[in-house]
């Protein structure tokens, strides 16, 4: 099954399963401001909190039933069967957010080229955006409305404890911190679209809401 490690990425993520060479910063009026890809929140950046947090986010639904969060500073937004509604994170004021959008890792079988050193960016992001490897046309996050892409400076690879899904050691993923949410009901959104030359023809598409309520 070539298509398995990818796969994982929707399924850690989602339940279910050359792009943008900008950043856009977005800053909307209710908060969840997505932070520069260099930000240095709380005193973790991308690759730290990637580190902190890649063997629960490999987990899948069923496994974070039993699983406690990592302890970092920041409400990771990531699928949940045991949040009530499904999906919905109840935060305190104040609180930032860690919203991993895609990821992969070498656990077996590997699609394309993984790359040997996750460590260095330029392979890590070349590896989710090049048309020849996974050809992402486009990962977003949408808060409240607002959409933002989320080019290859978001993309990061750290190496790991074994991983849950297979026993991989090297974990890439796209992600944003986001600052903290006024008062009330928002929705965050993670979504994009995969249809490079490793997936053989196949074409994944992914689109997940939560819904996150400050009060």
């Amino acid at each position: 099954m070539h298509h398995r490690t990818i796969a994982r990425g929707f399924l850690a993520i989602l339940g279910i399963s050359l792009g943008f060479a900008f950043w856009t910063e977005s800053v909307y009026a209710g908060g969840g401001n997505v932070l520069p890809p260099t930000a240095k929140p709380k005193g973790y950046s991308l690759s730290d909190i990637a580190e902190a947090t890649a063997v629960f986010n490999t987990l899948g639904s069923n496994g974070r039933s039993t699983a406690t969060e990592p302890s970092v500073p920041f409400q990771i937004l990531y699928n949940s069967n045991i949040n009530q509604p499904h999906n919905t994170f109840f935060v305190r004021p104040g609180t930032m957010f860690y919203v991993p959008i895609f990821l992969s890792d070498d656990s077996p079988p590997i699609i394309g080229d993984f790359p040997a050193d996750v460590t260095d960016q330029n392979a890590v992001a070349d590896y989710f955006f090049d048309e020849e490897q996974l050809g992402a046309v486009f990962l977003e996050v949408v808060v409240d409305g607002e959409v933002t892409s989320v080019g290859p400076d978001y993309v990061v690879g750290v190496e790991t404890p074994p991983l849950s899904d297979g026993g991989g050691t090297h974990y890439i993923v796209s992600a944003v911190f986001l600052t903290p949410l006024t008062k009330g009901t928002h929705t965050v959104q993670i979504r994009g679209l995969l249809t490079g030359a490793a997936l053989g023809g196949d074409v994944f598409v992914f689109e997940i809401t939560y819904t996150v309520i400050v009060r």
